[in-house]
């Protein structure tokens, strides 16, 4: 008689369900049998993640192959990659963050206890008041109420804290604003590569597959500079990463399309100018849209 399947009741005949993929023998009857199923996940998602993540960080465009060549089994899939290496990423980068500084409290706000309490954000002699007021008004068109005060609200916000609450904004909103830059720079490819033709899908998994490998490259220097202090921001290291995710971006796109190396540069200098300046729009819309909703 076939075993009846524990979680979906379809009659079993081989060691696991095929319906839901539950094993016939499941089963949690001591500590030993929940360690020995713990050891076995971890041990299957290890060998996965490094044979991902190794060919990620030293061979460019062999993942994407691999993927568009139905070989997906054995990696993890690129939208999951993309999404765990950039949540690591922004944790890495909240992390390390240093505090920002305090600001510079007036010499007459220092020298009375009284002036110091009852105006604590003056600087420079200015309330956080003033100061937002002269820098809001003089960045914004004139009769922008509507803009206006959302901006001086958040400008006040950011004095009494810092900043800190503004960082934070931005960094979940530049993730966010990922998932809208990454297709619309998948079009643009799909422009670039109009002949021979290829799905859009193609250009969107080497995008999500480079992206996670420079925020895993990225991930990976700052979390040496914080933890190891070793200095690769102001130093010839920095040199070799930029280089490096240089090199790796252009050689990902001659492996993927298989076109020559004049033709592939061309294109690398169309990608890169198409990039700097959807960057440059979403690091901005993202920044405005966090100062806005502070």
């Amino acid at each position: 008689m076939p075993s009846i399947c524990t979680n979906c009741g379809v009659p079993v005949s081989g060691k696991y369900c095929s319906a839901c993929g539950q094993s016939v023998e499941y089963h949690l009857h001591s500590l030993w049998d929940l360690l020995g199923e713990a050891a076995e996940v971890l041990t299957h998602a290890d060998s996965r993640l490094w044979r991902t993540l190794v060919p990620l960080l030293i061979r460019p465009g062999f993942l994407t192959q691999q993927f568009l060549a139905g070989r997906r089994a054995s990696y993890i899939p690129p939208f999951r990659l993309y999404l765990v290496v950039s949540v690591l990423f922004f944790l890495v980068v909240s992390l390390t963050q240093t505090p920002a500084a305090q600001p510079a409290i007036s010499a007459q706000s220092s020298a009375s206890p009284e002036s110091s309490i009852s105006s604590p954000t003056q600087v420079n002699g200015k309330s956080a008041a003033d100061l937002c007021e002269s820098v809001i008004g003089h960045t914004l068109l004139p009769g922008a109420n509507k803009l206006r005060q959302p901006f001086l609200s958040a400008c006040i916000k950011s004095q009494a804290d810092n900043g800190r609450e503004l960082r934070e904004n931005f960094i979940r909103n530049i993730g966010r604003s990922m998932f809208l830059f990454l297709p619309l720079l998948a079009a643009f490819m799909k422009l670039l590569y109009w002949r021979p033709r290829r799905s859009y899908v193609t250009h969107l998994v080497l995008l999500l597959h480079n992206h996670a490998f420079v925020f895993l490259l990225i991930a990976i220097v700052l979390a040496e500079e914080h933890w190891l202090h070793v200095n690769t921001v102001s130093s010839w290291p920095a040199l070799i990463v930029d280089g490096y995710i240089i090199y790796y971006i252009y050689r990902s796109m001659r492996r993927v399309y298989a076109q020559g190396w004049w033709r592939t540069l061309i294109k690398f200098v169309a990608l890169s100018a198409a990039y700097l300046t959807c960057a440059a729009c979403t690091i901005l819309i993202a920044g405005l849209y966090s100062a806005e909703s502070l």
